[in-house]
């Protein structure tokens, strides 16, 4: 069976507040059909309110952003495409900026093509335990060219000893050349933090981790996987079967 939109769009909401509740000075704020979730970290897509209804009211969207703003941390609000015109006019009226890309929500049903793409000469993956969380953390932030301090701050090891909270590292020679985590609840897992130093990209390492944190996911039983994909992640994650279910919208917070 295939997994539709709002199933993915439920479960990336029930991730997010799985794994917020173990970050120190995290909270949540649900509504029906919205999440309101702050990790207290200065990067604007963790903090912030992603709709996942088309059907949730403006002005109930508008208090979560609200209290999210009250903050002052740098967050976003994310949307489903059938809801950007109702919600163009409320992150205008606050001074957020849409950004000039989409975030593809994808999925992944069929695991065949999984065990090939981790065949990469010299790499070696391995899961870290949860007091090797400053691993995942440090090659993440290299990975995606920002200072170390707020994935230390997200990725600690009481979130990766949650339940169904797995880190990877890819390693060649004993370098760290990868990361990824993987968030299993119910029958799914979630895709994130895939990272790969600029030196070390285009050898197939992302892929080769994001089919790993997959591949044992549905060994443990889990029967699809889901992501919201970067542009320069889109291929890849194409080529190892995610398919695209819809484009989300991202405004964010002036600077």
């Amino acid at each position: 069976m295939s997994t539709s939109a709002d199933t993915a769009a439920a479960a990336l909401i029930a991730i997010w507040v799985h794994l917020v509740a173990a970050i120190p000075d995290g909270w949540t704020s649900a509504t029906p059909g919205a999440l309101a979730a702050v990790t207290g970290i200065e990067i604007p897509t963790l903090n912030g309110v992603w709709v996942e209804s088309v059907n949730v009211d403006p002005e109930i969207t508008a208090s979560l952003l609200d209290q999210v703003a009250a903050t002052e941390l740098p967050h976003c609000l994310q949307v489903r495409p059938a809801a950007v015109s109702q919600f163009a006019k409320l992150a205008s009226a606050r001074g957020m900026k849409r950004l000039d890309h989409s975030i593809p929500l994808m999925v992944l049903e069929d695991p065949d093509r999984l065990a090939m793409t981790q065949a990469v000469g010299g790499l070696q993956i391995r899961e870290l335990r949860p007091e090797e969380a400053a691993l995942h953390a440090q090659t993440a932030a290299v990975g995606f060219e920002t200072p170390e301090e707020p994935f230390l701050r997200l990725t600690t090891p009481t979130v990766l000893a949650l339940p169904g909270v797995h880190a990877y590292l890819g390693e060649v020679d004993g370098q760290a050349v990868t990361t990824g985590l993987g968030v299993v609840m119910d029958n799914y897992v979630g895709i994130f933090n895939i990272a790969t130093p600029p030196e070390c990209r285009r050898r197939g390492y992302g892929a080769a981790v994001t089919a790993r944190a997959v591949e044992d996911a549905f060994k443990g039983g889990a029967t699809w996987a889901f992501l919201q994909s970067s542009a320069p992640g889109f291929p890849i994650y194409q080529a190892l079967g995610f398919r695209s279910l819809e484009d989300w919208t991202c405004w964010q917070s002036g600077e």
